[in-house]
């Protein structure tokens, strides 16, 4: 339920930001990174979200703190905290592999995540 409410939250705010037109983004641009970052760490913390609970939401606190240093304005880290939220839903949850395997991979991928915030 939780999931649900988030994905429509981040909805709300997504189409908001959309509104007020596209931004061309640029190679050395942070906040069009942080955007493909946004997405690739929504995947992993809905998985993360699905096995472990409250898990996702330290690395996500971490990755907006993050962009908030990196210069992005309050309206640019709303969008990018929407981006996440957005990254985040499965519409089958039960298709999420919980296994220790998958657990080590979703680490490894937070881990290399990190380097590049």
């Amino acid at each position: 339920m939780a999931l649900r409410v988030t994905a429509i939250v981040a909805l709300a705010l997504l189409l908001a930001a959309c509104a007020q037109g596209p931004v061309k983004p640029s190679a050395n641009d942070p906040f069009a990174q942080a955007q493909d970052q946004a997405l690739a760490l929504g995947q992993v913390l809905g998985d993360v979200e699905a096995c472990d609970g409250e898990a996702w939401l330290p690395p996500f606190q971490e990755f907006m703190a993050a962009k908030r240093k990196s210069g992005l304005d309050g309206q640019q880290t709303a969008t990018i905290a929407t981006l996440v939220g957005s990254a985040q839903y499965r519409s089958d949850p039960s298709l999420i592999d919980c296994s220790n395997e998958s657990r080590a991979r979703r680490s490894a991928a937070l881990d290399q995540m990190r380097t590049e915030w």
